[in-house]
This record gives C-alpha cells, sequence and structure tokens, in this order.
C-alpha cells in the first residue's frame, strides 16, 4: 500500500506518552520450558549438536525438505499440525532433509528482557541461517531471505513440546541470529577502533537488543511497523546495549544511505520514491539530533535507564527536531 502523504508515515506511536507498565513484565509461563533447557549448561549457553536435535524434537519443521509446496503437503499437516510421530511422518516419505552445515557450531541460550526474555538460536553459518528461516518462518517454503538479512523473530510457531506441557493454545517464540558483520559494515568503519572479532561480536550484541526492542514496541505499544523511526530506535538501543553510545554515521553506514538499493529501501518501499528520498534525510537528521542529545544525557546511556530511554525514544517522530 501506496501512502498518500510522507505525513502519515511520520506519525510516531500512538499512546507513546501514556504511563508504561512496571518492569520487568511477566514472563509466560512457557518460558519456563525452554530456561529448563539450558539449567546445565555452561553459562546458560547450550552448544553443538544437541541444540539441533532439541530444537527437532519440539518443532518438527526442521525435519522436513524445504520444496515449493511443502506447507500444504500431506506430511507437513501430519507432522507439524497433527503433532504425529516423528517416525510415522519419515516412514512416510521424508527422503530429503534439509542439510545442516554446520550443526557443531549451534548455540542456544534465553536472552533476558524486561519486556519478555527470548529464546535464541545462533549459528555462524549463513547456509544454517536460511534453513532455520525458512523452516520457522517460512512453513518450510524456499523463500529467498533479502540480502543483508541476519535476524529474525519468529513468534506463532507450532511447538508440540509446549502443546503437550501448556495446552493447544500454546505458541513459541525465538529468535534466529547469524554471526555476520552489522549492516555489513567492515569494523574499520566502526568509531572505537575494534578489531574484526571485537566488532563481529558487538554486531550480535546490538542485533539482539535490536530485534527485542521490536518486539518490546509490539508488547508495549502494539505496533512493531517497517518504518526508519522504528529502525532508529532499535538501532539505538542496540548501539548503547553493544558499544556503549549511538553513532549517527554508523547508523547510517547501517542503511547503506549512499546506494539507491540500500538496506534504508527496506522500510520506504510503502513510499514513492521522492517521499522515500524525504524520509531517509528526515531520519538521518534525527539521528544527528539523537547523537548530540544522548552526548549530553549520559544518564540515559545507563543500562539500568534502558527503558527510560526506550519510552523517550518512542515518543519523537521523522518529522520534529528530537526532543
Amino acid at each position: 500500500m501506496i501512502h498518500s502523504t510522507l505525513a502519515s508515515y511520520c506519525e510516531g506511536f500512538p499512546d507513546a506518552t501514556k504511563a508504561w507498565p512496571a518492569f520487568p513484565l511477566a514472563q509466560p509461563p512457557e518460558l519456563a520450558w525452554w530456561s529448563n533447557l539450558t539449567a546445565d549448561a555452561l553459562d546458560g549457553v547450550l552448544q553443538g549438536q544437541s541444540v539441533l536435535e532439541l530444537l527437532q524434537s519440539g518443532l518438527p519443521q526442521l525435519l522436513l525438505p524445504q520444496q515449493s509446496g511443502i506447507s500444504s503437503s500431506d506430511l507437513y499437516k501430519a507432522l507439524v499440525l497433527r503433532g504425529e510421530s516423528v517416525d510415522q511422518a519419515l516412514i512416510a516419505g521424508v527422503d530429503a532433509p534439509p542439510h545442516w552445515h554446520d550443526p557443531e557450531a549451534l548455540r542456544f541460550w534465553i536472552a533476558p528482557h524486561p519486556c519478555g526474555a527470548m529464546p535464541v538460536v545462533q549459528t555462524p553459518s549463513w547456509a544454517d541461517f536460511v534453513l532455520l528461516v525458512r523452516a520457522l518462518a517460512h512453513r518450510g517454503e524456499p523463500a529467498k531471505l533479502v540480502d543483508g538479512v541476519h535476524a529474525q523473530a519468529v513468534s506463532g510457531l507450532i511447538h508440540w513440546g509446549l502443546i503437550r506441557a501448556f495446552g493447544r493454545q500454546s505458541r513459541a517464540r525465538l529468535i534466529v541470529l547469524h554471526d555476520a558483520p552489522y549492516g555489513s559494515v567492515q569494523a574499520s568503519d566502526v568509531p572505537g577502533d575494534l578489531t574484526e572479532a571485537e566488532w563481529l561480536q558487538a554486531s550480535s550484541n546490538l542485533r539482539l537488543e535490536h530485534e527485542l526492542t521490536h518486539l518490546a514496541t509490539k508488547r508495549l505499544l502494539s505496533q512493531m511497523r517497517i518504518n526508519l523511526l522504528d529502525e532508529l530506535i532499535a538501532d539505538c538501543m542496540g548501539m548503547v546495549a553493544a558499544l556503549g553510545r549511538f553513532h549517527a554515521e554508523l547508523f547510517g553506514r547501517c542503511l547503506a544511505t549512499e546506494s539507491a538499493s540500500g538496506r534504508w529501501t527496506t522500510y520506504t518501499n510503502a513510499l514513492s520514491e521522492t517521499d522515500a528520498r524525504l524520509a531517509l534525510d528526515l531520519v538521518m537528521l534525527r539521528a544527528c539530533e539523537l547523537e548530540h542529545h544522548l552526548d549530553h544525557r549520559p544518564e540515559l546511556l545507563l543500562r539500568e535507564q534502558a527503558m527510560d530511554r526506550l519510552r523517550w525514544l518512542c515518543q519523537q517522530r521523522l518529522d520534529r527536531p528530537i526532543q
């Protein structure tokens, strides 16, 4: 849908000025099921082939061949929708299961957040990331992932471990991460003289906080939008968590603002070409203002002030100066 005016795109979050609840918010009962998986793991992180096996035990989507039409097949209906035993489904004809490239490098843990902790599965293998996202977010269909996407939050998953423990209304939520430099930016272009290894780790932290921020706005404000303001907010929260401050220039590099087909276009494709460029100019202006404000309000950079920072950010608009 094309927005009729740029003004409609620039609208902020409704009700952002209303009082927020006390944090942390209540955790869903399903989180205890996930937490039990990591109870005996070193530092709470499961690693290796066991991660894949644990995920497959409740998410049979991960066992199915990824081919066009699989989500409407009898096999999918039996294994995923009806929760029939894996053995029966395998006998029925799984002859081309996914080929996992580096299962020993898989990691699984629970990421804490004031708006709700989230299970996370992470891989350094792009091929395995694609398999995970296709299986979980696209019901096994061989969807093409957008270049530059290295994270996917998935909700509403049919998970038979949770269903058997908590009932048919239970659904799984998790975040899938791929190890890669954030925004395809090289370490040499990141403030702070980070090594490649340090930037890769910071990228994972930034990417995770970015996804958790989108989920937080969904829970607190009932919105998770494809919008440059939302990206500014999520990247700000992510950079502060990973790097200790927000950098407007790095934000622009991560959006690939110099490219006519850069990542920024993902968030403006509902606009005309002229309005998309205006929206990009506006978000970069807001980013520069945001960096200035945070440099002069260091208390908002403190970890314990994260939710106050998020609330303040959600009260901003693209078409108004940061205030």
